[in-house]
């Protein structure tokens, strides 16, 4: 049976919690009776996490392992899991889970309404204050300078595959990607759709959201994409221009 639900779970060095994530979101998946499977993207890891993945696979039918000869980040395990997904939807979900698995069935009921689910967490409790600044920049920035009225930008979201399919997505060395991604969707007329999730912080290993590094580059990438975007639209409306019959 085709999987109604591709669960992609990119995993970098995460032997401490992949294996519970991964039950939890089956068991939680079994009590709605949702078709699914389990796509994990093993990034190169330098512990055990390849090899719980590969036993996960062997156990259990619905699991499929990608492994990275290079660690690509987060960004790059979505492009790879957005060519091998087999659902009908797709849904990144962290290696911590970052949500009670509960809470999946949100997404679901906002599904027939939607082409793409936009996440909405509840909270940011285990957010240091560089990192609420960040975060908070990085939203009203993209509000701005791109007319989004979304709260959130990255999140979880669950996709339509064949959405995804339609996108080229440029930037996803950095973590712009998420919201280029719902940028482009709505270009291309589809329903963004906003649901309230109950976060839950990771218990484990340590969020590398604020990393500077990253940070930059993730202002650099919407900068540019921003540029790009603005020239296009004029290019747009200049052809629609002379393609305009004159009187």
């Amino acid at each position: 049976m085709k999987p109604f639900l591709t669960v992609f779970i990119p995993a970098y060095n995460e032997e401490a919690c992949l294996q519970h994530s991964v039950e939890a979101v089956l068991t939680e998946m079994g009590k709605m009776g949702v078709p699914v499977e389990i796509l994990i993207v093993d990034d190169n890891s330098q512990d055990r996490t390849g090899q719980i993945a590969e036993n996960l696979s062997a156990r259990i039918d619905c699991v499929r392992v990608i492994h990275h000869p290079h660690n690509r980040g987060i960004g790059g395990a979505f492009v790879t899991a957005v060519g091998q997904a087999q659902g009908e939807w797709m849904i990144l979900i962290p290696a911590d889970l970052a949500l009670e698995p509960g809470e999946l069935h949100r997404y679901l009921q906002a599904a027939p309404q939607a082409d793409v689910v936009v996440g909405l967490r509840s909270n940011r409790s285990d957010y240091t204050l560089v990192r609420r600044i960040v975060s908070w920049t990085n939203i009203h920035l993209i509000q701005l300078l791109f007319n989004m009225q979304e709260r959130q930008f990255q999140y979880i979201s669950m996709y339509r595959l064949d959405v995804l399919h339609q996108i080229q997505i440029e930037y996803w060395r950095s973590a712009f990607f998420l919201a280029e991604i719902l940028i482009k969707a709505k270009a291309l007329g589809c329903r963004l759709v906003q649901v309230e999730i109950l976060y839950t912080p990771r218990l484990t290993g340590r969020p590398t959201g604020a990393k500077l590094v990253l940070v930059v580059r993730t202002v650099f990438d919407m900068f540019s994409f921003w540029l790009r975007w603005v020239l296009l639209g004029k290019a747009i409306a200049r052809s629609k221009a002379s393609a305009e019959p004159r009187p």
